[in-house]
């Protein structure tokens, strides 16, 4: 495709701003939303709203099925099944759900460690030092190389029997340098210890696929990938999604 064509699916490119064309180089933050997608995001606000899996008539259907086919896409994209991938608003929801259900799940007992890379973005450091105080655990910090690698020798170390979550990005949002995920995972896991990785800065530029890296749980946000605003990914292995209490009480979950 020429750069014109491709300039000319994203609306957004086609002013001016200060008398020149726009540049937009923050897709890092938020990307651009090309025309495939407010047209999608137009016709389920204009033909195809309903209130998703709360009623049988044919838009409901409609509507519901668009959803499960998102679902199904995303979980296709990244590898896993469609019953492993939860729907939030971001990847700072979706790491606020998990540190919270984890912390009631009675996966952590007091003392226990939740080690994190000190590259992390604060969204993968706040609610494990919120979960750490609520829960009497520890907060260990993984030293990082002086280029911003995490070292598997460094890793070796700071591992302990008590290490019971690694968080971690695949991609630095600071830095823009790729852990070695999947060597990251097989460590951590002969030690007993579970791994999240963030994948916030990692799905629009690598392919990835949580089955092959063998992390338990991946996050990351659509809007940093052409989706809309409001759309996030919490990706879990199915046997540890089961073991979660609900984050929050409402519709759907009444037998009688």
């Amino acid at each position: 495709m020429e750069l014109s064509e491709i300039r000319s699916l994203f609306p957004q490119l086609t002013q001016s701003v200060h008398g020149r064309p726009l540049v937009y180089l923050d897709n890092a933050a938020t990307s651009l939303r090309p025309l495939s997608v407010l047209q999608k995001w137009e016709e389920m606000s204009s033909v195809k709203n309903s209130n998703i899996h709360r009623a049988v008539h044919a838009t409901a259907v409609a509507a519901t099925d668009e959803f499960e086919g998102a679902r199904k896409a995303v979980a296709d994209f990244v590898g896993a099944l469609p019953d492993e991938i939860v729907f939030t608003s971001g990847t700072t929801h979706s790491l606020n759900l998990l540190a919270f259900c984890l912390g009631e799940s009675g996966f952590f007992a007091p003392g226990d460690e939740i080690l994190i890379a000190e590259s992390e973005h604060h969204s993968n450091i706040v609610p494990w030092q919120l979960l750490a105080r609520r829960k009497s655990l520890k907060i260990n910090v993984l030293r990082v190389s002086d280029d911003g690698v995490v070292q598997i020798g460094r890793l070796k170390q700071s591992l302990t029997q008590r290490t019971k979550l690694l968080c971690i990005a695949q991609i630095s949002n600071v830095l823009g340098l790729v852990n070695p995920i999947k060597e990251i995972c097989s460590l951590c896991h002969q030690n007993g210890t579970k791994v999240l990785v963030d994948g916030a800065q990692s799905v629009a530029h690598l392919p990835v696929d949580v089955r092959e890296m063998d992390c338990d749980f991946f996050v990351f946000s659509g809007h940093k990938m052409y989706a809309a605003p409001g759309t996030g990914v919490l990706y879990g292995k199915r046997p540890l999604l089961e073991n979660l209490p609900p984050y929050m009480g409402g519709g759907e979950m009444i037998q009688s």
